[in-house]
């Protein structure tokens, strides 16, 4: 399998060797690394290179492993060892497999369901355990959000990522904002502010998302987010799932308690007010309450969240199994068997993507094996090589995060969006979408006779008389280049988005679905060998300026500071989110340098479509 080009991929630090990119984000990278002592995996977080020579950001690196160094509990992530290597600042810390909070929510969302209430609770009496162990040493944790909750196979629950911990005697580094869709009101005035009620707040949002589905505040634009936490009631959970009582609407209110002192005094003590009101009986609605809710309820899964981690694991450990055996190169084949095809047969396209499962795999190579023994030779070979290898050769970045590498100050670099209901002219000239085709691969009729216009293989000669030239044909056709080849498609009956761009600008248009979460696409410039080569964008960048979704016939855009002008398609009637970013940031994925020519669509970690960068547009096709 294929990895990051990174520099520091295979790198040995101390004890510690990297072997792949978990994930990317504003401040850090997070990587996959082995002890070569006690021959165990573990995390290792890196501080990016951009921030490598700001003390300021190194402290707050520093400070982070040095706040749970000496910690130990069983919910919070565990710190092995810190350290610098020539200004490269890092430190390594335990290897959860399994998924974050955020991923499952999506996963439950996309499918129109809500967690069960006995997952709701497990999970959140081991985040509130972590909570209240952290504030009792003092530290304020201050970026709550499902993206940073870890659940491991084995059903562990983990908070992780103190990143933004404010230390309450030694103050904070900086007024770094939280994530705006669970920040506490007070918080959003002033960061040094934040106490152990702010995380509290923090904690009540996760609940009400885990409860209803979906955040009690969401809005495009950053400002107007926030002045909803300071002012505005958050709906009443019961107006979104009408199947919850009012004793649990109470509690989730009194979580989310605009004064501080309104709210519970720990963690533990609003599990168990949670717990309580849980069992508590149905509560009919009122006439005033049903209508808001007709529509917009969710059903309860009958899959546990262990189920879905399982299912998950086990998909992500088949992709980052050892590349497959070599298959030999179609030359060599050619040496000892030629087959024989009709003149008129169409180029062949590259086969559908193979499972990841194993025992197929085996199977395939059996099939393979035994079709060579009847005499199919090079051709099965060929298309045998290019199945085993078809597989995606990305790395997931929502599975086995331990440590959340997301951008922490939302602000940094990128512009408020523009408001839904404000109309953008769109450009003169928009760039029409590529057509994707996808040719069938025809089968090979073995049966069949050899065509009357190709000759059949010649008989050895003696090595002493020289073979009479076939005479040269007169009316031959010029040789075809080989077809293009043809971009990936995972989900080919899956919701068609398009991507549009130009030199200065880019945009994701939904063209009639409806609302599509961005918070688990991720672009990446590819180079030849489609390794990633630094420049990417997470989707969930879009969230922090605006809304977390693409509404219909809405566009969310990334958009070069400072340029002459812009692409502004029509197929985008309004903008649901605006980043802009200086032509030189890593978030400028889509424009050609020496030797990158294709970015890839990545959706929770899986490639979906690669794209041409001279192309202007390109369609892919979401789960």
């Amino acid at each position: 399998m294929m990895q990051d080009q990174d520099p520091l991929i295979n790198r040995r630090l101390a004890n510690f060797v990297i072997e792949r990119v978990l994930g990317r984000g504003g401040m850090a990278q997070v990587y996959f690394g082995r002890d070569v002592t006690l021959q165990r995996p573990v995390a290792i977080k890196v501080i990016d290179a951009r921030y490598r020579d700001e003390p300021a950001y190194a402290t707050r690196f520093i400070n982070e492993a040095r706040a749970v160094a000496t910690w130990r509990h069983e919910h919070i992530v565990q710190v092995f060892y810190a350290d610098q290597d020539a200004g490269l600042y890092y430190f390594v810390m335990e290897y959860i497999n399994g998924m974050d909070l955020s991923s499952l929510l999506r996963q439950y969302a996309t499918e129109g369901e809500l967690m069960p209430h006995e997952d709701v609770l497990k999970i959140a009496r081991a985040i509130a355990s972590a909570l209240d162990y952290a504030h009792s040493k003092g530290v304020v944790h201050r970026d709550v959000k499902p993206s940073n909750v870890m659940i491991s196979v084995d059903d562990r629950v983990v908070l992780t990522d103190f990143g933004l911990a404010l230390d309450v005697q030694q103050g904070s580094v900086g007024e770094v904002f939280g994530s705006p869709h669970y920040i506490a009101p007070e918080q959003a005035v002033r960061s040094a502010d934040a106490t152990a009620a702010s995380d509290l707040y923090s904690f009540g949002v996760m609940l009400y998302e885990m409860l209803t589905g979906t955040v009690p505040f969401d809005d495009p634009s950053l400002a107007t987010l926030v002045l909803m936490h300071l002012e505005k009631p958050p709906p009443p959970p019961r107006s979104i799932n009408p199947a919850l009582n009012a004793a649990t609407e109470a509690v989730l209110l009194r979580a989310l308690s605009k004064d501080p002192a309104g709210r519970f005094a720990s963690a533990a003590a609003l599990i168990d007010a949670l717990a309580h009101a849980l069992k508590a009986a149905p509560t009919p609605m009122s006439s005033t309450e049903q209508p808001a809710a007709i529509g917009r309820s969710r059903t309860m899964s009958i899959r546990t969240v262990s189920e879905r981690i399982a299912l998950h694991a086990r998909s992500v450990n088949t992709q980052n199994m050892p590349d497959p055996p070599r298959i030999p190169s179609t030359q060599e084949h050619q040496r000892t068997a030629q087959p024989v095809m009709a003149a008129d047969t169409p180029p062949l396209a590259p086969p559908p993507k193979a499972s990841s499962d194993p025992t197929r795999q085996l199977s395939s190579l059996l099939v393979v094996a035994t079709l060579i023994l009847a005499g199919i030779g090079g051709i099965v070979l060929l298309l045998a090589a290019a199945l085993l290898d078809g597989r995606s050769a990305t790395d997931p970045t929502s599975v086995a995060i331990i440590a959340s590498a997301t951008q922490s100050t939302p602000l940094d670099g990128m512009a408020l969006s523009v408001p839904s209901n404000t109309p953008i002219p769109p450009s003169p000239t928009p760039i029409p979408p590529t057509e994707i085709v996808v040719v069938p691969v025809l089968p090979v009729n073995t049966d069949a006779p050899p065509p009357t216009d190709v000759p059949p293989t010649a008989a050895a000669v003696p090595t002493d008389v020289p073979p009479t030239p076939a005479p040269a044909p007169t009316d031959v056709a010029p040789t075809q280049p080989p077809a293009p080849a043809q971009p990936t498609v995972l989900y080919p009956g899956g919701r068609r988005v398009t991507f549009l761009w130009d030199a200065n600008s880019f945009y994701w248009s939904n063209p009639g679905h409806p609302p599509i979460l961005v918070t688990s696409i991720r672009f990446e410039a590819i180079n030849a060998a489609g390794g990633a080569i630094g420049q990417s964008f997470d989707g969930e960048r879009w969230s922090w300026v605006g809304y977390n979704r693409v509404e219909s016939g809405k566009c969310s855009a990334v958009e070069i500071n400072r340029s002459s002008g812009y692409m502004r398609p029509g197929q985008c009637g309004n903008y649901n989110s605006i980043v802009t970013a200086p032509r030189d940031s890593e978030l400028v994925f889509w424009l050609p340098r020496d030797g990158v020519t294709q970015f890839r669509v990545l959706w929770d970690g899986q490639e979906i479509g690669r794209c041409e960068m001279g192309a202007g547009s390109c369609d892919v096709f979401l789960p």
